[in-house]
């Protein structure tokens, strides 16, 4: 809850492998005693919102210290595939991964609104649904795997005749939700992806000219709900809006990368989240911009750094009554 008394919310937003980024930013900030009463997850961030609900920032750091994820989320199927569904690979690997993690009845009736950005593929339009418009565990354990549903690689989920998967490339970071329709006065937008671009070295053949292209639009979709807004002095519509988001160098776009998480990949993530939190946290960078290359500048921090992610704690909030049917479209 934010130190002054009022809602606060956490955006957990896109960005495949490089989620373990979140979970960096979710160990500092839990040290320091900041903790949501909302939490809103869009794609990787679903499945970062469920295991933290379940064990906490220290359990949802040990998850991507051990994650190998490429397996899981291209397990091959006889029966889902591009020949007889809508799907190159099943999605029955990433689902065991994920939900071995997580315990569903705590997040189901935790005190923490959890809400999920959907696309409704049917309906052309994009949902927030979670623990607070469902009617019961089951339910909501297939609203949250919705979230996470990769089109084209994965199935298509069925909901009350509709066909989802995850609202990420509609709604990445709907922190407009949490000020607008939850009331929050303090927001944490906890990206995975850059906002900000290198200059682009050489554009005169066609691969690079697209690859530009690709990147531009991963940026764009990525960040386009707040970059589209002036925060004026770190704030929203009266709300204040913390951002931590990685520097350009970590690179950001590799489609198959992306998809591939590993230990080593992602402590150098955790990492970096943890001290790109820790250096706004000390004032050592602007609340309301996206970091750049603040861990570098906080790699003094060093051994009391290490010494303080040992010794995390657990989540624990409040939050406010359900919210039946929440949709934006």
């Amino acid at each position: 809850m934010t130190r002054g008394g009022g809602k606060t919310a956490f955006i957990l937003a896109g960005g495949g492998s490089r989620g373990a980024y979140q979970a960096g930013c979710l160990r500092r900030l839990d040290e320091e005693g900041i903790r949501p009463d909302l939490l809103i997850g869009s794609s990787i961030g679903v499945p970062n919102s469920l295991v933290y609900a379940t064990a906490g920032a220290e359990g949802l750091w040990e998850f991507w210290s051990q994650t190998f994820s490429l397996p899981h989320v291209l397990t091959p199927s006889l029966r889902r595939n591009a020949l007889f569904g809508n799907s190159l690979f099943s999605m029955n690997g990433l689902v065991r991964l994920v939900e071995s993690q997580v315990d569903f009845d705590r997040c189901f009736y935790s005190g923490l609104e959890l809400a999920y950005v959907l696309a409704n593929l049917s309906a052309g339009h994009e949902e927030l649904r979670g623990n607070r418009t469902e009617p019961d565990v089951d339910r909501f354990r297939t609203v949250s795997r919705i979230g996470y549903t990769i089109p084209i690689l994965h199935p298509l989920i069925e909901l009350d005749g509709d066909l989802y998967a995850d609202g990420g490339f509609l709604w990445n970071v709907p922190f407009e939700y949490a000020v607008e329709d939850r009331g929050a006065e303090e927001i944490y937008i906890l990206s995975a992806l850059p906002s900000d671009l290198p200059r682009a070295g050489s554009l005169r053949s066609v691969p690079r000219v697209a690859l530009r292209m690709y990147d531009l639009i991963c940026r764009t979709v990525g960040h386009y709900s707040y970059l589209e807004k002036r925060l004026e002095g770190g704030q929203w519509l009266g709300a204040e809006v913390t951002i931590l988001s990685p520097s350009a160098e970590t690179g950001a776009f590799d489609p198959f990368g992306m998809l591939n998480a590993h230990p080593a990949k992602s402590k150098r993530l955790l990492w970096r989240g943890y001290r790109d939190t820790d250096e706004v946290l000390r004032g050592g960078a602007a609340r309301s911009e996206p970091i750049k290359g603040a861990a570098s500048r906080a790699s003094a921090v060093g051994a009391g750094v290490q010494k303080s992610v040992d010794g995390g704690s657990r989540v624990g909030s409040s939050s406010g009554g359900p919210r039946r049917g929440s949709a934006r479209s």
